[in-house]
């Protein structure tokens, strides 16, 4: 289907074109035209996402996509989140219901109003107000009312008293109290007499007097002496008697006038009050004088969340309140306003479609919010945007508190467990008196290797003295030896021996304690004394004489002396040694564990330090990252929700001319759909492809429009076409050899395709042209017989045998028939449809041209597709095709201006003059 073919068919439907689209946009209209207006307003946040500064450096962040974007889809995904927009509701309602009357910054009167009228009580006695619910509210309301009604009674029983008071000062007769006690009185019976505690007396009104001079002569208040007297206005007629109470004479003349003054005139001031300057509410009072640069001064918020008027805590009581309502079940009233209804206004579905979107590539992200009133729509946005950023700061300081309370958690182990450790050391310290274990390990090993040197010495210097001892004692005389072995000699020795092992032994123990200092002076004096006694009585022996070997006696004698001292001092020090050393081995056995207890001591306090340390590092980082999160938080609101003041253009033109153009191109759409699905053989080109035959012609539908002078034309002029057709496929196709006539069959797979009337139409038009033809039909064909000539028209009757003719002469009586027919030039058969009924095969082969029959609206289906095949098989030449009933439309491949409608229009004009240009072809000669 080309553009023309679409245009052409367009043009078929214009009045449906035109039609559906205008009752769609009337339909729209009539629907639109009571649509509410809309406001909207916008908040711009800013972020600091990719261009926020870090507290780990003084340089930007660097900036990764992935990462940016996924951040920002988390912080879009929370502005969207249901968390968010309920907490939003729940605020935006309690904002509502704390106001006492209708703000239109917050919220319209009409909605107001609905609001209040929708709302159960048990949902406004959750808010709160001065501190107290709605049940308290109440019950302070009717204590009020009580009182106001008491307040009420008192002040027309004063005024029935006064007015008592005043009738008997003028009449002065007692005033008779006649109420009847028993039966009790009413409200409007009470008996009223003058008050016997107050003192009245009289005053006469004078010419030019009135209330303001009265007051003031008397320093009374202007509103209680119309009381006292039942005065209802303020004219005062002269000679009037009014009542003056004295009690209330007391207050100073300056009060009373001052007051009376602001009575009468409010906008009148005395003297005394006009020294301060007059501040209002919206002007505060500064003091310009005085006014420093550096002072800070609270700024005005256009529009709070928090309603003037009403209380900060109380919101937050009234929100926590609905929270706490909204939470406790999934059936109750706020529960289902915010899910289960349709409200417009705090509704889960109306806040969520809210429009949230990061402006270009920036850290700046734009909220827009629309609703039916500039109030909530402003007010929405401001609270949405207070409770994403809590939130959202909220959620961020989570991811590192619990790192940090983590690492807390750790380090605080780890100093437990390094306090730990250092205890133990202490206490082993403590325990096995250890100082330095290194420095002390080292002494005694030096003291130990002294030791032993020592011992091996005096062990040398035994050895040597006990030699010379024994061969000394061999030199000497007998008496010599009765001399040495003398108990004051031997007496001297040994105590020079046990002096010589004490001095030892205390020397030793010298390095320890500073105290036995002395007492080695002391004995090393007694020592000295020895030697010096023993050396005087070897002295003695000198005068003996000689030894037997020729020797002095004295030189013996003192090297004895000299041997024996060094043989006692190496005995004792040999002693004191052998102690020493067992004492060492002792010390070596306790020190030795000491050391592998001391180093692992020493390893799990080193290990518990470092543990402490690499946990502090990581708490600091930590702590670090959390402080640098909540500077990355820092979101702030660079644009604030505004107030819309205008409401947004309306969009019914546009809906009602969406509606028009969806109805045009509905119809576009139905149209082409049906044209592209309709199987029908609409038009010759169709049916030449459907059935790959060629045309021999097609016939218009006698009941397309157009004029009557025109349609005839066109019939006669198709007839023609196909009469031209049939001449010249015989003459090319078909060879006669003698002058017998041409068979031509009329066939269809289908009934009532018009080929009967076609027939005539083709056989009456080559009779006037001077053929002679004869026409072969059914007996059930439905023939208009005015226009026949029965002459040349038989009838044939379809009988049991009808398969079976081979000639015209079986078909129908040889009486009809001319001898070998030479006299007609053409022969007409007409068959009954090939789907429904039988048709001779021998006949068929004799044919020699076949045409086949279709109407316009027919479908050319598998029967007929297969019955014509079976058929194209009998005959000699291929058939050609002939569509009947075509609207004149489609007859544009054979026929050029078609006439479309009884006059023509502009779309004819238009084409005739696009077209004037065409008529005229550009030759070329070729020869010049």
């Amino acid at each position: 289907m080309d553009l023309v073919q679409i245009l052409t068919l367009l043009k078929r439907n214009m009045l449906m074109l035109i039609a559906v689209p205008i009752l769609l946009a009337v339909f729209t209209f009539y629907f639109t035209r009571n649509q509410a207006k809309v406001y909207q307003s916008e908040a711009v946040i800013y972020t600091g996402i990719t261009t926020g500064y870090s507290i780990e450096s003084t340089t930007q962040r660097p900036t990764d996509f992935f990462s940016t974007s996924a951040q920002f889809d988390n912080m879009i995904n929370l502005l969207k989140s249901r968390q968010t927009i309920i907490e939003t509701s729940l605020r935006l309602l309690s904002q509502d219901l704390s106001l006492e009357h209708h703000n239109a910054q917050y919220i319209s009167n009409q909605n107001y109003d609905r609001l209040q009228a929708y709302m159960p009580k048990r949902i406004k006695d959750l808010v709160i107000k001065n501190n107290k619910s709605g049940v308290e509210r109440e019950k302070e309301e009717q204590i009020r009312s009580l009182e106001r009604e008491i307040n009420t009674l008192e002040k027309e029983i004063s005024k029935k008293r006064n007015y008592a008071a005043q009738e008997k000062i003028r009449s002065n007769v007692p005033i008779e109290n006649t109420a009847d006690v028993n039966t009790g009185i009413e409200k409007e019976e009470m008996p009223v007499e003058p008050d016997d505690n107050k003192d009245f007396k009289s005053h006469l009104v004078q010419p030019g007097e009135n209330l303001y001079s009265i007051a003031k002569k008397y320093g009374l208040n202007i509103t209680k002496l119309r009381e006292i007297n039942n005065l209802t206005n303020r004219a005062l007629i002269p000679g009037e008697t009014l009542l003056i109470e004295e009690t209330l004479m007391s207050n100073t003349d300056s009060y009373s006038y001052d007051y009376a003054v602001k009575q009468v005139s409010p906008s009148l001031m005395s003297s005394t009050t006009t020294d301060q300057p007059v501040t209002t509410k919206e002007e505060p009072n500064i003091d310009y004088d005085n006014y420093n640069l550096n002072s800070t001064l609270s700024v005005f918020e256009k529009d709070p969340i928090v309603p003037p008027g009403v209380d900060e805590e109380d919101y937050e009581k009234t929100v926590i309140n609905m929270t706490r309502y909204y939470t406790s079940s999934d059936t109750n009233f706020i529960y289902g306003l915010l899910h289960y209804g349709e409200n417009k206004h705090y509704s889960e579905s109306s806040i969520a479609q809210i429009q949230i979107y990061r402006i270009n590539n920036s850290d700046l992200v734009r909220l827009i919010y629309t609703s039916d009133d500039p109030g909530i729509c402003q007010q929405t946005l401001k609270i949405l945007s207070k409770v994403f950023m809590k939130n959202y700061k909220s959620l961020r300081a989570n991811e590192t508190d619990l790192v940090v309370k983590y690492f807390e958690r750790q380090v605080d182990s780890a100093d437990r467990k390094l306090q730990a450790a250092e205890d133990r050391l202490l206490k082993f310290n403590k325990k096995n008196n250890i100082i330095n274990y290194n420095e002390q390990s080292k002494f005694i090993a030096e003291q130990k290797e002294d030791l032993d040197l020592f011992y091996q010495n005096e062990q040398i210097r035994l050895s040597a003295s006990s030699a010379s001892l024994r061969e000394l004692e061999l030199n000497l005389t007998a008496r010599d030896s009765i001399y040495l072995k003398s108990d004051e000699i031997n007496q001297m020795k040994k105590e020079l021996s046990d002096v010589t092992e004490k001095i030892i032994i205390n020397e030793l123990a010298a390095d320890y304690d500073e105290r036995i200092t002395d007492k080695i002076e002391s004995l090393k004096q007694r020592q000295l004394k020895l030697r010096n006694d023993l050396k005087l009585y070897v002295d003695q022996l000198f005068l003996y004489g000689h030894s037997t070997q020729g020797m002095p006696i004295k030189s013996l004698l003192d090297e004895w002396l000299q041997n024996t001292l060094a043989y006692v001092e190496a005995r004792a020090a040999l002693v004191v040694l052998a102690q020493r050393k067992l004492d060492f081995v002792r010390t070596y056995q306790k020190f030795a564990p000491l050391g592998a207890m001391l180093t692992r001591i020493e390893r799990e306090i080193k290990v518990a330090e470092q543990s402490y340390l690499e946990l502090l590092r990581s708490l600091n980082i930590a702590k670090m990252k959390q402080q640098n999160e909540e500077m990355a938080t820092n979101i702030k609101i660079v644009d604030a929700p505004f107030f819309p003041i205008q409401a947004n253009p309306s969009k019914s033109k546009v809906i009602v001319l969406a509606a028009a153009i969806f109805g045009f191109l509905l119809v576009v759409f139905i149209i082409l759909v049906l044209e592209y699905f309709d199987s029908s053989m609409k038009n010759p080109a169709r049916v030449v492809k459907e059935t790959n035959m060629k045309l021999a012609g097609a016939f218009p539908l006698i009941t397309s429009k157009g004029k009557a002078h025109e349609l005839v034309f066109i019939n006669n002029r198709l007839i023609d076409i196909i009469i031209q057709n049939i001449k010249l496929f015989l003459n090319k196709q078909v060879v006669k050899t003698d002058q017998s006539p041409f068979l031509i069959l009329v066939y269809s797979t289908q009934d009532k395709v018009g080929k009967t009337l076609l027939s005539q139409k083709i056989i009456n038009r080559l009779r006037e042209i001077g053929d002679k033809v004869l026409y072969l039909n059914y007996s059930d064909a439905d023939v208009d017989t005015e226009v026949l000539d029965f002459n040349y028209f038989y009838k044939y009757d379809i009988n049991e045998n009808f398969i079976e003719v081979e000639n015209l002469q079986q078909l129908i009586s040889s009486r009809y028939l001319r001898k070998e027919n030479q006299t007609y030039r053409y022969i007409f058969l007409e068959l009954p449809s090939l789907v429904l009924n039988t048709y001779p095969i021998k006949l068929i082969e004799e044919v020699d041209l076949a045409l086949y029959v279709m109407a316009a609206s027919s479908k050319l289906n598998k029967a007929d597709i297969t019955a014509q095949e079976t058929f194209s098989q009998l005959v000699k030449n291929k058939p050609m095709v002939i569509l009947n009933e075509v609207e004149l439309y489609n007859l544009e491949e054979l026929l050029t201006d078609i006439p479309k409608r009884t006059k023509p229009d502009v779309y004819h004009k238009i084409r005739e003059i696009l077209s004037y240009p065409l008529k005229y072809r550009i030759r070329i000669n070729k020869e010049a």
